[in-house]
């Protein structure tokens, strides 16, 4: 059956074009953690965390995240949910480290894509104002990875959340968008290359944030009821940001990743329902 399975997903990737040629971006980040809570159990001691360092990137598909919306003249935006997402990242601190991948943005249980990732690009002119004024470059990035785990009396759901965003009101760092082949709205450059510093010292035009959650609920059969185990976060200010391109590699189309999984998932269904009725 696996044989099966893995075959004609190896079929699905041949049949469907890889029309489009994406770069990979790396955001690359450092900060101090400045705040911890614990909701529930308590993951990270606030007395040992706080004030540690934190470091991390996020890794951008410049194709996938190609269709997002420009919402006034210097604001843009695009929240995936509804197929492949275009972000995986990682964090360390305090000798802990975590990777969300987007291994399963996909749901087969559902059918249907879970991904939620959101992705905010700010440069130009804010044109609403009596005098238009440029408004400060900035750039936020939310990643997500929701894991489901059947256990013999429930489901265990664990999330993990990392975001973060960094501004600069004195140095114009990022490009406008611009139009491009294929698009309707005017997108931003995401192959651009930046070293982005905060030194900390007042009116230095620069202000950032970040987050990282992760959380764990327990469902019970029996009684249906839904009870949190974990719900943690730590919030951190960056003191760096570097963006780099680290490769560039053939992609395929989210049409084709889509078709390809609804064929895979259609393929083992249908298989799954005969081996029961057998």
């Amino acid at each position: 059956m696996m044989n099966r399975i893995f075959l004609l997903l190896m079929l699905s990737l041949q049949v469907f074009s890889f029309s489009s040629h994406a770069v990979l971006m790396k955001y690359s980040f450092t900060g101090k953690i400045t705040e911890v809570e614990n909701e529930a159990d308590i993951v990270w001691a606030t007395s040992t965390t706080i004030g540690q360092d934190v470091s991390g990137y996020f890794l951008l598909d410049t194709e996938i995240v190609k269709g997002g919306r420009e919402e006034t003249s210097y604001y843009w935006w695009h929240n995936i949910d509804d197929g492949p997402g275009a972000l995986t990242s990682a964090v360390r601190f305090a000798g802990f480290e975590y990777q969300l991948t987007s291994d399963f943005d996909f749901l087969p249980m559902y059918g249907a894509w879970g991904t939620d990732e959101f992705i905010e690009y700010f440069s130009g002119i804010d044109l609403s104002l009596p005098v238009p004024e440029k408004v400060a470059d900035g750039i936020t990035l939310r990643d997500q990875e929701k894991t489901e785990t059947q256990v013999a009396n429930g489901v265990i759901d664990f999330d993990k959340e990392l975001s973060f965003g960094f501004f600069d009101s004195i140095n114009d760092f990022l490009t406008d968008f611009r139009y491009i082949p294929g698009e309707s709205e005017p997108q931003p450059d995401w192959t651009q290359t930046f070293e982005w510093e905060d030194d900390g010292q007042a009116n230095n035009g620069k202000s950032s944030g970040g987050s990282f959650n992760i959380t764990e609920y327990f469902y019970e059969n029996l009684t249906g009821q839904r009870n949190k185990n974990i719900d943690s976060t730590i919030n951190f200010r960056l003191s760096r940001v570097t963006a780099e391109q680290v490769t560039t590699i053939n992609s395929p189309t989210t049409l084709s990743l889509m078709m390809c999984v609804l064929m895979v998932w259609l393929f083992s269904r249908k298989h799954g329902d005969r081996g029961s009725r057998q």
